[in-house]
């Protein structure tokens, strides 16, 4: 047994053969679509036909700003351009130029959500601890829909993916992680690469089957459920 990645998630810097990736098992690509209001991924629009060509499922990220949310949201999802299989994510991480705040978090989660009509997903790790507040009323209602993609590098090699969900607590106050990035840049559990990518990469676990992980990917269900 080992761990089986699901899902990779790179931007414009990160080489990539989305076909030898849909062979290798892979269920969906997550890329970098903005940073903030002012950067486009470049590679995203021409990537994002390739990926869903090669039938894999397909998601963007906003790396995280302090813009204007309301500004930073319209730019990202006409950036985008996701239709409603597509899912969309908050990359909540330090950014040393532009720091967004957890209330800053919170109205995007929210905004995209509500334009869309279904979830829009968190990655992060320390930010998250640093920002989010657990105790609060309308974060404990976000981490009822919105789903958690946790990035933490673990020192030792669980034998699967369901021991390193185990290992690896939710943040409060969300009570699962949706996804695990559990390596990137050749550090934590292996393995470290896949068919299609670059040794090293970010590889990304699901605690299920890929065809579960399919099904869950848009966020529609999660909406849903609010």
């Amino acid at each position: 047994m080992a761990i089986i990645p699901l899902v990779a998630d790179i931007a414009h810097f990160n080489p990539v053969n989305f076909s030898e990736l849909k062979q290798a098992g892979f269920v969906g690509v997550i890329h970098k679509a903005r940073q903030g209001v002012a950067v486009g991924d470049p590679k995203y629009a021409a990537r994002m036909a390739a990926a869903k060509n090669a039938g894999l499922r397909w998601g963007a990220y906003d790396f995280a700003t302090h813009d204007d949310v309301a500004a930073n949201v319209a730019a990202f999802l006409a950036y985008a351009r996701l239709d409603d299989a597509d899912s969309a994510w908050l990359d909540f991480e330090d950014n040393a130029h532009s720091q967004m705040t957890g209330e800053q978090a919170y109205e995007f989660l929210d905004r995209v959500a509500q334009k869309r009509g279904r979830a829009c997903g968190i990655y992060g790790g320390n930010r998250i601890r640093e920002q989010v507040k657990p105790h609060a009323a309308k974060w404990i209602d976000m981490a009822a829909v919105a789903p958690l993609w946790q990035c933490r590098y673990i020192g030792s090699q669980p034998a699967d993916n369901a021991e390193l969900f185990r290992r690896v607590p939710p943040i409060p106050p969300w009570t699962s992680n949706f996804l695990l990035q559990y390596t990137g840049d050749g550090v934590g559990p292996r393995p470290h690469s896949a068919p299609g990518l670059q040794n090293g990469a970010d590889l990304n676990a699901f605690n299920g089957a890929a065809a579960e992980l399919a099904a869950a990917w848009s966020g529609a269900l999660r909406a849903a459920a609010a």
